[in-house]
């Protein structure tokens, strides 16, 4: 999910060795949202995006996805994009860096292997937060997306070789641990350990923290019952894998109400024409 630490885990991904293709200088760009940089690779980003306005989405409006999305006809150029990509990456240790990828996953699954999953979890409140300072989202939103990108992520990732780890964790006292269980999960066979990254605690600046709060209850109830399950299974360390899954399954994220939708199809819609225009600009 967006705003939940994935640049972070990006970045100590790319300093453990497995390396986000692109300039460094270009990948420590950043700005007053994410001060150390976005560590994702452009070309990367622009194929999750036009997958998701080929079916009518964007990242802040989920498309319906139909049975066997991945395979629809408006789908097959960007194959061919994406194929492309695959083969101009250097080393096979690389860092796959864009939320994005939460929703389009079944589209790139039959064209990658030997992948390792790193999900990402943040108090929904904080992403919240986050997207309201960076987007101006209202929270009941933030946290039904919170919820979409959450679900997507266990159901996209199953029965796979995953890692989830809590920002909270990362940039909190147990970093040190978290950071020896990050690298613990991408060695490989015969190779040698990379000096543990530095994490700067300042980035660590959520509100809520590891808390089930009740404000989530209010706003949204099906986040804060995940929430809790998922605060429960990290006290498990991450045992009992199906249960929570179960629960994922069980929930039905509820539609945006048809005015709201409206007024974000309508700006999805205008940044589609605005991005078209550019291109041809610059083609």
């Amino acid at each position: 999910m967006h705003r939940s630490g994935t640049s972070l885990t990006a970045q100590l991904c790319h300093e453990l060795g497995w390396r986000v293709t692109g300039p460094e200088e270009f990948l420590r760009q950043g700005n007053r949202y994410n001060p150390q940089g976005y560590w994702e690779t452009s070309d990367l980003v622009t194929i999750n995006r036009r997958i998701l306005y080929a079916l009518g989405g964007d990242w802040h409006v989920a498309p319906h996805f139909r049975p066997q999305w991945e395979d629809a006809p408006e789908l097959v150029p960007l194959k061919r994009q994406a194929q492309a990509f695959i083969q101009q990456i250097p080393t096979p240790q690389a860092t796959w860096k864009d939320p994005r990828l939460t929703l389009t996953l079944p589209f790139w699954k039959p064209l990658i292997r030997d992948v390792r999953y790193i999900i990402c979890i943040r108090n929904p409140l904080d992403v919240a937060l986050s997207l309201y300072r960076r987007d101006h989202m209202t929270q009941e939103r933030a946290l039904t997306l919170w919820l979409l990108y959450t679900t997507q992520a266990l159901f996209n990732t199953q029965q796979t070789r995953r890692l989830v780890v809590f920002y909270e964790d990362l940039t909190g006292s147990s970093a040190k641990a978290q950071l020896e269980r990050l690298q613990a999960f991408l060695e490989k066979d015969g190779s040698s350990k990379m000096p543990l990254p530095v994490i700067h605690p300042e980035l660590g600046h959520g509100q809520y923290g590891l808390s089930s709060s009740g404000a989530i209850a209010q706003i949204s109830p099906l986040a804060h019952t995940m929430w809790t399950a998922l605060l429960n299974w990290r006290k498990q360390d991450f045992a009992l894998d199906h249960e929570v899954l179960e629960l994922a399954r069980s929930f039905q994220v509820p539609h945006t109400p048809w005015p709201t939708m409206q007024k974000y199809r309508l700006s999805f819609w205008m940044r589609l024409i605005k991005m078209q225009l550019w291109e041809g600009k610059r083609s």
